[in-house]
């Protein structure tokens, strides 16, 4: 697959940066770190752009900054806006003994039931998913742990205001520790299909400063995913309806979103490939498949068949703003070598569609 490109855009000096609106702003400092090395290594180049993120959240511009992460004017200058938002807004600001830390975990829900049924996201016993935790040395040096309550959806994360959440996070001797709770966000499940939902569980850790953070602690997904996995999919299962639950690791607040959108649709998409093409082979064969990346904001994936005119599925793989459709195209060409499809057809944004041979 092609990778794509970062721009060779211009170094503004401080004088051109301030005649700019506040996106601007953050975007030419972006780029700036985005030319001058891999994406992904925290360095002093990155306190300009910090201090900015950190008077926009100050000063209660949160959306200058979400629209700089989640909108930018190219893809590499937005993750490093995201990833110097995370350390801002997660960053301790007054020296202490101990950090607070305020962590939120991507859950993929894998919901199927015989009928049209709607879950309920509370958690039945949260205490038991901390002992888990504690029991399998997940929660390194923490004084203290929770957990919330319930699940929460995508939206009230995303538009919570990053001041906020800041404020939430900072630890003081004389504060009370707690856990941002969201409301129950329900789902509704409809009848003789599988389908993946994202939700995500917020908690909080207070660990000594010189000790790990839960990030690190927690980081290895193996130790504990699957014990957890099952506790949480026995918890929001019902007589009714099957729940599988896909934890991520705790991440803080925007790398979350972003892992967490990810993975449901890459998981979305596993499972309407993997049903439709075992249903074909079971049938009648080898599906014929398309996949169309001139559309915009999406990648079109076809699975139809010559032989039979029932059969035609198609899938919708969004691509967000600050996303690239190499992105999802190395994702939906690795499955389908995985599963042992031979060749596929692509059309991308310009020229004809051409044939993809898999097993090259």
């Amino acid at each position: 697959m092609a990778k794509y490109k970062q721009k060779n855009l211009p170094v503004m000096n401080d004088s051109q940066i301030s005649n700019m609106s506040p996106y601007e702003q953050l975007m030419a400092l972006a780029n700036d770190l985005a030319e001058k090395g891999p994406v992904g290594q925290v360095s002093s180049d990155q306190t300009p752009l910090y201090n900015l993120v950190d008077t926009f959240v100050d000063s209660g511009r949160s959306d200058v900054v979400k629209q700089a992460c989640w909108h930018p004017n190219s893809i590499l200058s937005g993750r490093v806006t995201r990833q110097v938002a995370d350390v801002a807004i997660t960053a301790n600001r007054k020296k202490s003994a101990f950090r607070l830390d305020l962590f939120v975990m991507p859950i993929i829900l894998v919901i199927g039931s015989q009928k049209k049924n709607t879950i309920s996201t509370i958690l039945k016993d949260v205490t038991a998913l901390s002992d888990i935790l504690e029991s399998l040395g997940v929660l390194g040096h923490c004084k203290n742990f929770g957990l919330a309550n319930c699940l929460t959806d995508y939206e009230a994360l995303h538009q919570y205001p990053l001041d906020s959440w800041r404020l939430a996070g900072q630890y003081d001797e004389l504060k009370n520790i707690t856990v941002l709770d969201f409301p129950d966000d329900p789902i509704d499940v409809s009848a003789g299909v599988e389908v993946a939902h994202l939700r995500f569980l917020c908690g909080v850790a207070l660990s000594p400063a010189s000790a790990p953070s839960v990030f690190e602690s927690a980081g290895d997904i193996g130790r504990w995913g699957i014990k957890f996995a099952e506790a949480v999919s026995a918890q929001l299962s019902t007589a009714d309806c099957s729940v599988l639950a896909l934890p991520r690791p705790p991440r803080p607040l925007i790398r979350s979103l972003e892992e967490g959108y990810w993975a449901v649709r890459e998981i979305g998409f596993q499972l309407f490939a993997s049903n439709a093409i075992n249903h074909a082979r079971l049938k009648f064969g080898e599906p014929d498949v398309s996949i169309d990346a001139s559309s915009g904001g999406k990648v079109l994936t076809r699975l139809s068949s010559l032989f039979d005119d029932s059969f035609d599925r198609t899938y919708d793989f969004p691509v967000a703003p600050y996303e690239s459709h190499d992105q999802a195209l190395e994702t939906i060409d690795q499955f389908f070598r995985d599963i042992g499809i031979q060749r596929y057809q692509l059309k991308l944004s310009e020229g004809e569609a051409k044939y993809v041979n898999c097993e090259t």
